[in-house]
């Protein structure tokens, strides 16, 4: 589904990526390890067109998101949870997972406020409030509050279901766990597991190497900005190198 194809990205001076080169299969969870700085989180900003590559492609299945915007990339059904979770704190849940099916980006605010109440009517809207509102009971509870007032837990289950929201094929997530206590970390990680059961595609940079690489189907390993090992999770898992480098640890 997802095939990235030697990208090569730079701040100035400083090279992030080098010739990376991956492929994640329609169905599978793949997921992308290395230590703090190896460009994890460039190649998964590339790829939603956050950044933009100086060579290489993207494609996701037939289409090359390659040079493309963030938004249109969601467009063509890639959903993306970043790092920190970045909800809307003064807006209430329900309307932090409302826009995340607003996608046409309406470059006039006045014909945003006239296309929005349309929108929100949008049948698809409300099936997929339904969907995330069956995968996290918490938020529907909770859709009239505050998203700041969410615990972290709560806010990165928001972060999930608003990305969730705009029925992406395929879903990348950015150290998902990040700043979360173990239990909590158990249930994110169970929830993906889920999704991927039910057909979703994932690409997940994880903190915790052992813990992704026991869920994934496949991973790679990422160091100065290129893939320098992969294979299946479990030959990752038995793997000398990765075990030294990073298993039994934390990575960033």
């Amino acid at each position: 589904m997802l095939r990235v194809e030697k990208a090569f990205v730079s701040y100035g001076r400083v090279t992030a990526l080098r010739e990376a080169s991956l492929v994640v299969n329609d169905g599978e969870l793949v997921t992308l390890i290395g230590a703090n700085g190896a460009g994890k989180s460039t190649l998964l900003n590339a790829i939603s067109g956050v950044v933009r590559l100086k060579s290489g492609d993207i494609w996701l299945d037939d289409r090359r998101l390659s040079g493309l915007p963030s938004h249109k990339t969601i467009r063509l059904g890639l959903g993306y949870v970043p790092e920190g979770r970045r909800i809307f704190g003064d807006m209430s849940v329900r309307d932090n997972l409302t826009l995340g099916s607003y996608f046409e980006c309406a470059r006039n605010p006045l014909s945003a406020l006239l296309y929005v109440g349309w929108f929100l009517r949008r049948p698809s809207v409300q099936s997929n409030l339904e969907t995330v509102f069956r995968l996290f009971p918490i938020l529907k509870e909770r859709q009239k509050q505050k998203a700041g007032s969410l615990s972290g837990g709560e806010q990165q289950m928001l972060a999930i279901a608003r990305a969730l929201m705009a029925s992406p094929q395929i879903l990348l997530l950015d150290e998902p766990s990040l700043g979360l206590a173990p239990t909590l970390v158990k249930d994110i990680l169970k929830l993906l597991v889920r999704l991927r059961d039910e057909g979703l595609t994932i690409l997940l940079v994880e903190q915790d190497a052992n813990a992704a690489l026991k869920i994934a189907d496949r991973g790679y390993v990422m160091e100065r900005g290129m893939i320098t090992i992969e294979g299946t999770a479990r030959e990752l898992l038995g793997d000398d190198r990765v075990r030294q480098a990073y298993l039994g640890k934390t990575v960033a």
